[in-house]
């Protein structure tokens, strides 16, 4: 939401959240100064890369077809991405019942994507194949932005560094995609305020990730996982009411039931690996 009421081109979003991101990094370090081993510092620097990735594709996504539309799709993806990733990498699935639990929720979260994706046909309209073509290529750049943060978690969880000495590799990791994300685009354009204005989404994902890392220590990472992308609510709702995106009534109804399709998904994974 704060990306589409800053404005600046997909470009401008990621670069200037690279830049929040690595100013949020550089103050906690000198806060905290934890001791970042040459792991801690791979790590980082993989899953920075990773989520700079799949956040760009989302930025990408968002301006095709929207946030009440194209978050709903990034949360199931990077949901089921996360599930399995778990189920069949680490194990977490070990009896019939997660198994008959697990796969349950998958094909719930997997409903609620597609019913947040559906457009009503109007009656005696004429096809939009433009129209068609936008939301398809962003619907696949929401469903590439699943597969990079949903990367990011899993190589943090594969590797269990320091939360603490992880956020700045991390943080040059995501700068260093950043400035790959953004080469093709003339200096003078990525030099414009709205790069700078959107360091703010660097300052709020930064802050997110600290809260994001604490809870994953307490709760595990399957419980904190789902309930963090819960925040789906908020985005897509928010997509509605305060960007005034338009939606039929029958649009409408949809959304409302993919989004809460989602949560009761997101919501049983929790419950299932508490």
């Amino acid at each position: 939401m704060v990306s589409h009421k800053i404005g600046g081109s997909s470009q401008n979003q990621i670069l200037g959240e690279s830049y929040g991101i690595l100013f949020f990094a550089l103050i906690y370090y000198l806060i905290e100064q934890p001791t970042i081993s040459l792991q801690t510092m791979l790590v980082g620097l993989a899953s920075g890369l990773f989520y700079c990735w799949g956040q760009n594709q989302q930025f990408r996504g968002l301006e095709a077809i929207g946030v009440s539309m194209g978050m709903p799709l990034s949360t199931a993806a990077q949901l089921v991405i996360t599930t399995l990733a778990g189920a069949f990498i680490f194990g977490e699935w070990t009896g019939m019942r997660d198994y008959l639990f697990g796969f349950a929720a998958l094909i719930i979260l997997i409903i609620g994507a597609v019913f947040t994706s559906k457009k009503e046909k109007t009656a005696g309209a004429a096809p939009d194949a433009g129209g068609n073509k936008q939301q398809l290529v962003g619907i696949i750049a929401m469903l590439l932005s699943g597969v990079g943060i949903s990367l990011y978690s899993i190589v943090n969880k594969a590797f269990t560094p320091d939360p603490a000495a992880l956020i700045l590799p991390q943080a040059i990791g995501v700068l260093i995609e950043g400035f790959a994300a953004s080469s093709s685009q003339p200096a003078r354009k990525m030099n414009s305020r709205f790069t700078y204005y959107n360091m703010v989404l660097g300052l709020l994902w930064a802050l997110g990730n600290l809260f994001y890392t604490q809870a994953v220590q307490m709760s595990g990472l399957a419980i904190s996982f789902s309930l963090s992308q819960m925040g789906v609510v908020i985005s897509t709702l928010g997509g509605i009411v305060i960007l005034r995106e338009h939606k039929t009534r029958k649009e409408l109804v949809y959304t409302l039931i993919g989004c809460g399709l989602v949560i009761v998904g997101g919501v049983l994974l929790g419950v299932m690996q508490a």
